[in-house]
């Protein structure tokens, strides 16, 4: 699944910084700006402290008078913040008592993650679900159809809206096969549309040597079942992808049986770690889980 395939990889999000003055040395809850502001931005009326703050040496914009609301509004909700992290820091000296703590996954107070009997039954179904999954995918895919790697597969490659498609031979290279679980399929083949969130999606990724390119395949919905969206569902989504017609010669090297009997655990390990039994509820994680036991 996507949420856990996709862990670790580097994004194109900025830097953390101060959502107040921009300063990427702390946060808003740390500012040392925030308390100078304040004084001046809470009287009545408020005072712009223009030529007296020192954060205009960072949030140069402010000196704009059309930002002055802005300024004055980030200023508010800074101050809220460190007031909240001092209460929350004297509450603590204090010594008051803190709130009962709470399984994270069942919500139970009589323990917690790393002893609930509930997350850890919800993650062996979870297992048991990828293996029949699997199962049923290579049942299909590898023994029906004889897709792995070293297949010639007949592909459809488009040419325009006026023109027909151009049929070519691709010479199967890779399968993501580690990455393949039953978050490729939806959890009702009777919809045609699977609103689970992207998070606990899983495309299914053949790659294909097409003279000197290399292309992934768009399946369409690949199915075992009267709904054809029971076993595949995302496949490329590349409107240029080329798209499967037949197996050509099926593949002399299909993947070992181990590949189903793992489950691919640690993804289903990793799906309970840091979630709870209602929110995967909500995502319809749980439905396609017993779907597939």
């Amino acid at each position: 699944m996507n949420i856990y395939n996709n862990k670790g990889r580097s994004s194109h999000r900025a830097a953390p910084k101060c959502s107040y003055c921009g300063n990427a040395a702390h946060n808003a809850t740390n500012c040392p700006r925030v308390a100078e502001d304040y004084v001046y931005l809470s009287k009545s009326p408020p005072v712009i402290p223009l030529g007296i703050s020192k954060t205009l040496k960072t949030c140069h914009w402010y000196a704009t008078p059309r930002y002055w609301g802005e300024w004055y509004q980030k200023c508010k909700d800074a101050h809220a913040k460190q007031e909240a992290a001092k209460l929350k820091a004297s509450t603590s000296r204090t010594g008051v008592a803190r709130s009962a703590p709470k399984c994270g996954f069942c919500g139970s107070k009589a323990h917690n993650r790393r002893n609930c009997v509930a997350m850890d039954s919800y993650t062996a179904d979870a297992i048991e679900a990828n293996r029949n999954w699997r199962r049923a995918f290579y049942k299909k895919f590898v023994e029906k159809m004889g897709i792995s790697e070293g297949a010639l597969l007949n592909l459809a490659v488009r040419q325009g809206y006026d023109r027909d498609d151009r049929e070519v031979i691709g010479v199967v290279t890779a399968v993501n096969w580690d990455q393949l679980s039953l978050f490729c399929a939806a959890h009702d083949g009777a919809s045609r549309y699977c609103y689970r969130d992207d998070a606990y999606k899983q495309q299914l990724d053949v790659t294909v040597q097409i003279d000197n390119e290399t292309k992934i395949v768009s399946f369409g919905d690949l199915g075992i079942t009267d709904h054809p969206r029971s076993l595949v569902k995302f496949s490329s989504p590349y409107y240029q992808a080329p798209k499967f017609v037949s197996v050509l010669s099926p593949s002399e090297t299909p993947i070992g049986d181990e590949w189903i009997e793992e489950g691919h655990a640690k993804a289903m390990a990793f799906l309970t770690k840091k979630r709870s039994k209602a929110k995967l509820d909500a995502a319809d994680v749980t439905k396609l889980i017993n779907k597939w036991l």
